[in-house]
């Protein structure tokens, strides 16, 4: 009995056919030189336009002298050290007139009071003139202008103590800056313009007219024709 022999089935994977498992032939690639024929040229580069031609350099801007930036240093600083020499002579001025007014202020501070004061002076030598008439009817109240003499010196004394004098008049030559003239009197031996009677004093303070000497002037005899 003759035994048949089958041929062994080949073995495949499970769920892959025999059309899977041939592999698809790419079609052949075009050579290089026939996409290159067919490829269009570049555009030309902008930046070989902007190219420098060989043998030239580009232009740099042109550089300051040094000289010239030390001649604007110099004159920025002189311009600054003008102006500080002029701040600092208006500081010195400004110093200056404020010491000034100070010292004044200072050195007329008792100028109201002081001024105040004068009439009291000018009532306490009204009664010191009138003493002797009064005197002659009251020998007892001598004491009282003794008293009256002393309060008025002492007042006096306060006034020098602050540089306060008072002006002498008499037989002086009439000066509108330091006196006024109340009226004028006829005198034959004394020249115009005279004083020749006080009527209040005036005073001076640190040579400054705080009041006016009140006075009567001298004027010509008129001739009789």
């Amino acid at each position: 009995m003759s035994e048949h022999i089958q041929p062994e089935n080949t073995l495949q994977p499970e769920g892959v056919s025999l059309q899977d498992s041939q592999e698809p032939v790419a079609p052949e690639s075009q050579s290089s030189e026939s996409v290159s024929a067919s490829t269009p040229p570049a555009p030309a580069s902008d930046a070989v336009s902007d190219a420098v031609p060989v043998g030239e350099t580009p232009s740099a801007p042109a550089e300051v002298s040094l000289e010239s930036r030390i001649a604007a240093l110099e004159a920025e600083r002189d311009e600054y050290k003008d102006l500080l020499l002029r701040k600092a002579a208006e500081f010195e001025n400004f110093r200056r007139q404020k010491e000034k007014e100070m010292a004044a202020l200072i050195k007329f501070a008792d100028k109201n009071l002081i001024k105040s004061i004068l009439p009291i002076i000018d009532d306490l030598e009204r009664v010191i003139n009138n003493a002797e008439k009064f005197l002659a009817n009251n020998p007892d109240a001598k004491i009282y202008v003794d008293g009256v003499k002393m309060v008025h010196q002492k007042l006096l004394k306060t006034l020098e103590a602050r540089q306060v004098k008072r002006m002498e008049t008499i037989g002086k030559k009439f000066d509108h800056n330091f006196h006024e003239a109340l009226t004028q009197m006829p005198k034959a031996d004394l020249e115009p313009d005279t004083i020749v009677e006080e009527f209040e004093a005036g005073y001076i303070m640190h040579d400054e007219v705080i009041r006016h000497a009140k006075v009567i002037v001298s004027k010509p005899v008129e001739s009789a024709e």
